[in-house]
């Protein structure tokens, strides 16, 4: 199985597609140990990220995020808005921090359609 399908297990995705392999622009670890890895995540406006996987849980905290941010396949196929990420931005006040429980990501890309930096951080939890 590849990491496209949304039912494959992440154990199996590739991890020259892990998102600080296949993304180091936007992914800077952090802190990492064999429980947790906290990454910063950073994603300049009119910028798209390289085809990568989350294969852990995680708990997103963005202090900088707005739409429209569009999300892709690796075929190039646009994702319907309605992932975890989308739906909270899209409901999001803009006060605050938006922080977003995440399931693992297959593989995809990250369009940022909007005139904003996304910036957060990401902790995701390997024994989850």
């Amino acid at each position: 199985m590849t990491a496209t399908s949304a039912n494959s297990d992440p154990s199996t995705w590739d991890p020259a597609l892990d998102a600080v392999a296949a993304a180091p622009k936007n992914h800077k670890v952090l802190f990492e140990n064999a429980s947790l890895r906290v990454l910063e995540v950073t994603l300049e406006h009119d910028d798209e990220e390289p085809v990568h996987h989350h294969r852990w849980p995680s708990v997103f905290v963005f202090d900088q995020v707005q739409g429209p941010v569009h999300d892709f396949a690796p075929d190039g196929t646009q994702m319907p808005p309605n992932r975890d990420v989308m739906q909270a931005i899209q409901a999001w006040n803009g006060q605050g921090c938006l922080v977003v429980n995440m399931a693992p990501q297959p593989a995809g890309r990250v369009f940022n359609a909007s005139g904003k930096t996304i910036h957060g951080v990401r902790i995701e939890m390997k024994t989850g």
